[in-house]
């Protein structure tokens, strides 16, 4: 594809539908900003959404929370992880079933294990929220089904910026649409108004210099975290190669103060968690 211009590169830009942000996380959120929040009401909004609530149990039952007993209703779960993390859960949890993922049948299984692990190592590392890694997780490539489903040839594009052994991720996507999978989630991550810095990260989560730039150390680090989640998942689901780690895998090791020993310890102990999840 040639260059675009401005308002051309706006123009597809504009094409892509961003799907507005769900009822239910609108209810919640409302009622968690009020100045005394009722936690059994969040929990009777969340049981309305019955694929919302089995998710947000399975969740909270995870390794990640280390609960010493299983929680089996919506209500105990609420009450014991409290307002901001179920705030954030329910943000997260509900983006799946909000940006359908036609073609790509792994996509959410893939990025619930990564946001899972990147939880993991922010509250292992103490460089983040684990709330804030979580959500960043699950979010940094919602780009992608959105853009499956505005450009017929994007399987193609994907398959090439996957196998790219030296450009950045989002320059083969600009090359070929025009537009990236970044800007599109940022742009989504706006929509649901997320954070600044969550919003600010996504955009930028493939910069190949972006360990270097002036972007704020809460979006750096949960850049960081969340490719060394995706790399751990990638060699936990045993697929081929990890072109993206080739290429940044040193500098997120260095950005994170992590040595080769070390971040294979952090690997095996994630591997583990994966499979007491059963995610």
């Amino acid at each position: 594809m040639t260059d675009l211009s401005q308002a051309e590169a706006e123009k597809i830009i504009a094409s892509v539908a961003i799907p507005p942000r769900p009822a239910i996380v609108n209810a919640v959120l409302e009622e968690r900003a009020k100045s005394e929040p009722d936690l059994r009401r969040i929990a009777q909004l969340v049981s309305t959404d019955v694929s919302l609530a089995a998710t947000v149990l399975k969740t909270i039952n995870s390794p990640l929370f280390g609960l010493r007993r299983q929680v089996t209703s919506i209500e105990h779960g609420v009450s014991m992880l409290g307002m901001k993390n179920i705030g954030a859960l329910v943000v997260s949890l509900s983006l799946r079933n909000t940006v359908p993922t036609q073609g790509l049948d792994r996509f959410w299984d893939e990025a619930a294990r990564t946001a899972l692990v990147s939880a993991y190592l922010a509250q292992s590392l103490g460089c983040a929220p684990k709330e804030d890694a979580h959500l960043f997780g699950l979010f940094h490539d919602a780009g992608i089904p959105l853009l499956m489903r505005r450009f017929p040839n994007y399987r193609e594009v994907l398959r090439k910026a996957n196998a790219e052994p030296k450009l950045g991720f989002t320059e083969v996507e600009d090359a070929e649409l025009g537009t990236n999978h970044a800007v599109v989630g940022g742009l989504l991550a706006k929509g649901w108004q997320l954070p600044e810095h969550i919003r600010l990260g996504i955009g930028q989560h493939h910069d190949l210099d972006v360990f270097a730039s002036h972007l704020p150390t809460e979006s750096l680090n949960l850049i960081a975290l969340t490719h060394l989640a995706e790399h751990i998942e990638t060699s936990f689901s045993r697929l081929s190669g990890d072109a993206e780690w080739d290429k940044r895998g040193d500098s997120i090791l260095g950005h994170l103060l992590l040595s080769p020993e070390q971040f294979e310890e952090l690997a095996k102990d994630a591997h583990e968690m994966l499979e007491e999840s059963g995610l």
